[in-house]
């Protein structure tokens, strides 16, 4: 989703990080500077480093409503104000306008280390990293770095086989530009399912219902009127 966020700035001179047609290339500076200088918002809040800057990328690549706000922030960030870094990253961990965060990213992660914890040691996680950035150079060095599975202390749940047999049809939606959950993830899940029914969502943010009116239609007639979409149904912009 960062290619194409990138692109389509590229592409658009109306883009507030156009930067002559090549915001990849400035983008890239970007995060590099980050590194060695971070930016500093205010004396009582982190400085925006690069590790701030990315995760604040990640709060924008939910949804494409959030690409202006990513703009202009990384348009900002070049002339040296960090504040709409800062401010996506703050909605990424969902802090209050009086310092308190919500903990919806804690139980994600207890959840997740419990459900598919993927690498289980440190040495696993840094095996790992040349594969992440192989597949995602501009991100995945820093998100290959995640120890907090590796060093869960709680042990693993024991995975159960989920096929939905004699469940009767199940519809699955999976949206192309889904950097949370991959199509690719989805088309997996209906797969496995004894009926899986799958609605593909050509759009850029996480899960699809609500994104337009052919998969609200489709997914509504199913749960109220019990009408079964046809499989693979693809619903465009």
């Amino acid at each position: 989703q960062l290619t194409a966020f990138l692109e389509q700035c590229s592409a658009r001179v109306a883009c507030k990080f156009y930067n002559k047609g090549n915001a990849e290339a400035a983008f890239d500076k970007l995060i590099a500077d980050l590194d060695a200088n971070p930016l500093v918002v205010s004396s009582d809040r982190t400085p925006v480093t690069q590790g701030v800057a990315y995760t604040a990328i990640a709060q924008a690549m939910y949804s494409d409503f959030y690409w202006p706000q990513l703009e202009a922030a990384l348009k900002s960030a070049q002339l040296g104000d960090g504040s709409g870094l800062l401010s996506l990253y703050d909605q990424y961990y969902q802090r209050q306008d009086d310092g308190t965060y919500g903990n919806e990213l804690e139980a994600f992660l207890s959840i997740s280390c419990l459900d598919d914890p993927g690498a289980k040691s440190v040495e696993e996680v840094n095996s790992n990293v040349d594969d992440f950035v192989a597949i995602a150079p501009r991100l995945g060095g820093n998100f290959a770095y995640g120890y907090s599975c590796a060093l869960w202390p709680i042990p693993q749940a024991p995975k159960v086989e989920i096929t939905g047999k004699g469940a009767g049809p199940i519809v699955v939606v999976g949206t192309t530009g889904d950097a949370a959950t991959p199509l690719e993830s989805t088309r997996k899940m209906a797969k496995k399912l004894e009926q899986g029914i799958l609605i593909v969502v050509s759009a850029n943010q996480h899960t699809g219902y609500g994104a337009n009116a052919c998969v609200t239609k489709a997914v509504d007639g199913y749960l109220i009127d019990l009408v079964v979409p046809q499989n693979e149904l693809t619903c465009g912009n």
